[in-house]
C-alpha cells in the first residue's frame, strides 16, 4: 500500500519538459514584436511615400498651368515693350529726317591757285556760298558749329569753320566764306590738270559740311544730332550759270 502510494506521488511530481519556444523568455517575445513592428513601419513608410508622391504629382499638375500662364504673359509684355520702343525709334527717325534742311551750292570762285613745282606745295584762295533752307512750317532748326571742307580730285582746296546759328520755320540762310590752303603737299601733275580745268571752266569739286543739328517744336527740343551734307561732283559751270546743285544730307553721318 505504501509502495503504491509512493509511485503515485512520484508520477504526479514529474513535470513535463518545457517548450523551447517558451524558454526564450520575454526578450525573445520582445524581439519578435520588434520585428513585426519594423515590418509594419516599413509598410507604413512605403505607403506614406506613395501618398506623398501622388500628392506631389497632383500638385505639379495643379501648378503647371499657372507657371505656363506666367511665362506667356511675361513674353507678351516683353514683346509689347519691344514693339513700343521700335515704334518710338521709327517715329523719332522719321521726324528727324522730315525736319532735315535742304543744302545747295550757290557760288564757287577760285580767286588764287598757285603751285610751286620745286617744293610741290600749293596755295589757293576760294570763295564758297552755301544755302541752307528750312522747309518745315513748324520746326525750328538749331545748328552747332559746322566744319566745311572743299576738295577736287582728292586735292584739298580749303577748310573753314562756321559758328552755330538757328533757322526759323520756312526760312533760308546763306553762308558765305573764304577758304584758303597754304603750303599744302600736292602732286604736281594732278595740280596742273586741276589748274587747266579751272581755266577752261570744267572744274569738278566736292563740298562737305558736317556738324550737329537740333530741332525745336514748341517746348520739345532735340539737340546734338550728327549730320553731314555731301555735295559731290559739283560742276563749276553749273554753279556759274546760276544752277543750285543740291547736296545729300544724312543723319548720324560724318566724314
Amino acid at each position: 500500500m505504501s509502495s503504491l502510494t509512493l509511485r503515485v506521488v512520484v508520477v504526479m511530481m514529474e513535470v513535463p519538459p518545457r517548450n523551447p519556444a517558451l524558454q526564450r523568455g520575454p526578450s525573445s517575445r520582445r524581439s519578435s514584436g520588434h520585428m513585426s513592428l519594423g515590418v509594419h513601419d516599413r509598410r507604413m513608410s512605403s505607403t506614406l511615400n506613395e501618398s506623398d508622391s501622388s500628392i506631389d504629382h497632383l500638385d505639379n499638375g495643379r501648378y503647371h498651368p499657372y507657371w505656363f500662364a506666367c511665362c506667356a504673359w511675361s513674353c507678351f509684355i516683353l514683346f509689347f515693350f519691344i514693339i513700343v520702343i521700335l515704334f518710338a525709334c521709327i517715329t523719332y527717325l522719321a521726324l528727324l529726317k522730315a525736319g532735315m534742311p535742304k543744302v545747295y551750292v550757290r557760288a564757287f570762285n577760285v580767286s588764287q591757285f598757285e603751285v610751286d613745282e620745286g617744293s610741290q606745295k600749293m596755295n589757293d584762295v576760294i570763295g564758297l556760298r552755301l544755302l541752307f533752307s528750312n522747309k518745315n512750317d513748324k520746326l525750328k532748326l538749331l545748328y552747332g558749329p559746322l566744319s566745311i571742307v572743299t576738295t577736287s580730285e582728292d586735292i584739298l582746296l580749303g577748310k573753314n569753320n562756321v559758328d552755330g546759328f538757328y533757322q526759323m520755320p520756312l526760312n533760308d540762310t546763306t553762308l558765305d566764306m573764304i577758304m584758303t590752303a597754304n603750303n599744302v603737299d600736292v602732286n604736281t601733275d594732278a595740280a596742273d590738270d586741276l589748274k587747266a580745268d579751272i581755266k577752261s571752266n570744267e572744274m569738278v569739286f566736292d563740298v562737305y559740311a558736317g556738324g550737329n543739328i537740333g530741332f525745336k517744336v514748341g517746348s520739345l527740343e532735340i539737340n546734338n544730332v550728327p549730320f553731314l551734307a555731301s555735295c559731290n561732283q559739283i560742276k563749276l559751270m553749273d554753279v556759274d550759270f546760276g544752277k543750285r546743285p543740291p547736296c545729300d544730307v544724312k543723319l548720324f553721318s560724318s566724314r
